[in-house]
């Protein structure tokens, strides 16, 4: 049996009860209804309780819990929070899995999963762990964050004596750090996207066992076009697209909330992510074509059955790839549409770093600039600023 916390209006507090029969009580204690002032200590409690029914409930002192017997804690607190809408379950996997890789890791001659929590240091991640964790900077970093998770966990049920150890971890900067070195993107040619667009706009086929001609081509140039996210663009609703003011709303997506089950949810990434993007003159026709012969009155890129686009492989299969071909280009991935639409509105928006922030749906424009920054530092530009900002002067 399991224990969960309860909010209690009366008195504003959460409530975890181990009094019932079919719970183990913690040290053959006979139970009682602990108050808690908030959901977090209270799911931990919660937690701790959870993990020790396995252990006859007995918690044999909360200095000799296992990273295991946090890990177990961890999963159960990450299923709580996804069923209570607190986090995404792709979220809670990918915490789940981080935090299991840890464990098996080699940590002096055993697994780092059955050392006490109250045993490791700060030294300990950064020598023994982290060298072990191979990827790119960007998977380490994620791969840490989880840990930290784990630790606050542990440490918020007692487990750790000292404050968590992985906060203050401290990466090499010349791996991890800002001059880590990166993977640029490749900036696009106007040409060769506009030739993609064109031929994907050829190939568009008449829908089995109807006389409609697809809207697949039309989905390419919508992505070129608007910058938009693949869930972002397969949850788009016609009552999103304004064609008088040619703007689209962003305001749903598709998400992953278990294996092989996606819905659509009005939440995008984040809060910034809710925007408004402008529709060209070219796209506006097109949309009012399709919106006249498409079956199906809700979705604006529906599947042949009227359903969305769960994973943007069909699209790969049906479009992109057969446009690169034919067009003689390197294959490219749907996201890399969205690239497209950022350098070309660098070019219309020169260093306005804000408005592409905001067009591309970005939390930070520090993220923009991580992405599209050496696109600005261009040598041969700053030559022509240069001369045409001295005859301005000058002349």
């Amino acid at each position: 049996m399991q224990v969960t916390p309860k909010y209690r209006r009366k008195s504003n507090r959460w409530i975890v009860d181990t009094r019932p029969k079919g719970i183990k009580k913690l040290n053959n204690h006979k139970g009682e209804q602990k108050e808690f002032s908030n959901q977090e200590d209270a799911g931990a409690y919660a937690a701790q309780v959870n993990a020790a029914q396995g252990n006859g409930g007995v918690i044999s002192g909360t200095q000799s819990q296992t990273i295991d017997n946090a890990v177990v804690a961890l999963h159960q607190r990450c299923d709580q929070r996804v069923k209570d809408g607190k986090i995404t379950w792709k979220h809670g996997e990918n915490l789940k899995i981080h935090c299991a890789f840890f464990s098996n890791l080699q940590f002096n001659g055993g697994r780092f999963g059955d050392v006490r929590c109250a045993d490791i240091s700060t030294a300990d991640i950064e020598d023994l762990l982290i060298p072990q964790v191979i990827g790119r900077p960007k998977t380490i970093k994620e791969k840490l964050a989880s840990l930290k998770q784990l630790f606050d966990l542990a440490h918020r049920l007692g487990w750790c004596s000292h404050t968590n150890p992985a906060r203050q971890v401290k990466l090499e900067q010349s791996r991890y750090g800002k001059n880590a070195p990166t993977k640029k993107l490749t900036r696009f040619c106007v040409s060769e996207i506009r030739d993609l667009i064109e031929a994907a706009l050829a190939n568009e086929k008449i829908a089995r066992g109807t006389n409609i001609t697809w809207c697949d081509g039309l989905a390419l140039a919508f992505a070129a076009q608007t910058g938009l996210r693949f869930g972002e663009q397969a949850a788009l609703h016609w009552d999103a697209i304004d064609l008088e003011n040619g703007r689209v709303k962003v305001e749903r997506v598709v998400r992953k909330i278990a294996p092989k089950v996606y819905e659509i949810q009005p939440a995008p990434k984040t809060d910034a992510s809710y925007r408004t993007v402008f529709l060209t003159p070219q796209l506006v026709t097109q949309l009012r074509e399709w919106k006249l012969r498409s079956p199906h009155n809700d979705l604006v890129f529906p599947t042949r059955a009227g359903t969305f686009h769960c994973q943007s492989a069909n699209w790969y299969n049906r479009v992109l790839h057969p446009a690169c071909d034919e067009v003689g280009i390197d294959r490219i991935r749907w996201h890399d549409l969205r690239h497209f639409f950022a350098s070309i509105c660098l070019e219309l928006f020169g260093e306005d770093l804000n408005r592409i922030c905001k067009l591309m749906g970005h939390k930070s424009i520090n993220t923009t600039r991580e992405l599209y920054g050496h696109w600005i530092d261009d040598p041969e530009r700053d030559a022509i600023d240069a001369e045409e900002f001295g005859n301005k002067l000058w002349a």
